[in-house]
């Protein structure tokens, strides 16, 4: 294999391990006040990228005024989702994993409404402003500006997230209903509230991940399982709850995938990648960068 096409291999792997990596953080920020796991996260980005390909191409509304408007339009989905498919269950220790089911279900919901309002096809979205699809030569190195935009889009929202939680009143919130949400509760926190926040915040980050992302993938209303699946294998070998430990999985993750593309075919890739997983949970259980969860009583 030649220089120029390892490298080429190594930029699509890091570009695409930067989106794994944002959907995998979009299932923490969800996860950690609720102990749940979204199903419909993919599905969410999904709607991130066809929103911004109906308001971008059909609309004409500029990526900045759209990209707010994909955001919150998504974000009032999560957060009508968490009411009526998490928020009842999770205060019902005898349904406490019925979020499984019905988070599932709101997903199947969303790709059956969405291929009746947008059809199957894959859609063109314009990149990020300033970027391009168009391929730049850099010595041995070929990249686009679009693929550059992706990998710091995503390590410098990774680090905004970072900050709230370490940071702010309402992040340091959201850690207190992690760690323990009776003894939150106790000193006066809403975990009620912050679920709901989180869920929404949630869908505004899997929203934003679908925009920058659809640029390179096509938007589509097929594209939500397949992240949704690499989200999860990202988040197994980080380490559930760890946003730098998903970064560091995801480039990980997508450059192995890239590599592999040369010798193996589509299946035997997932076998890999699936079995990538399962040596990093033999050795690591918790992740990477997990941590066994411990409570004092």
């Amino acid at each position: 294999m030649l220089l120029e096409d390892l490298l080429a291999l190594l930029t699509t792997g890091l570009t695409m391990g930067a989106i794994y990596a944002m959907v995998a953080v979009s299932f923490n920020i969800a996860y950690k006040p609720t102990n749940v796991f979204n199903m419909a996260q993919g599905e969410l980005v999904m709607l991130g990228s066809m929103f911004a390909w109906a308001l971008m191409t059909q609309k004409h509304i500029p990526w900045a005024l759209a990209i707010v408007g994909v955001m919150a339009v998504v974000a009032a989905i999560g957060l009508f989702e968490e009411r009526v498919a998490v928020a009842t269950l999770i205060r019902r220790p005898s349904h406490h994993h019925g979020w499984i089911i019905s988070t599932l279900a709101f997903s199947i919901i969303v790709i059956n409404v969405g291929d009746h309002v947008w059809g199957s096809d894959a859609q063109v979205v314009p990149p990020v402003p300033g970027a391009t699809l168009d391929t730049v030569q850099w010595g041995s190195l070929t990249f686009s500006t679009q693929q550059v935009a992706v990998i710091l889009i995503a390590a410098a929202s990774i680090a905004l997230v970072e900050w709230v939680y370490r940071h702010t009143l309402a992040g340091k919130a959201v850690l207190a209903v992690a760690e323990d949400r009776d003894a939150a509760r106790l000193n006066g926190i809403s975990p009620s509230r912050l679920t709901m926040t989180s869920f929404a915040l949630a869908a505004a980050y899997a929203a934003l991940t679908g925009v920058v992302a659809a640029p390179l993938l096509l938007a589509s209303t097929t594209i939500g399982l397949g992240l949704l699946v690499k989200g999860f294998m990202v988040l197994a070998i980080g380490g559930v709850g760890s946003n730098w430990g998903a970064l560091a999985a995801g480039l990980m993750l997508g450059c192995v995938e890239s590599i592999s593309s040369v010798q193996l075919t589509p299946g035997y890739r997932q076998l890999l990648l699936l079995g990538v997983v399962l040596v990093v949970l033999l050795v690591r259980p918790f992740g990477l960068f997990g941590r066994r969860a411990l409570r004092e009583v």
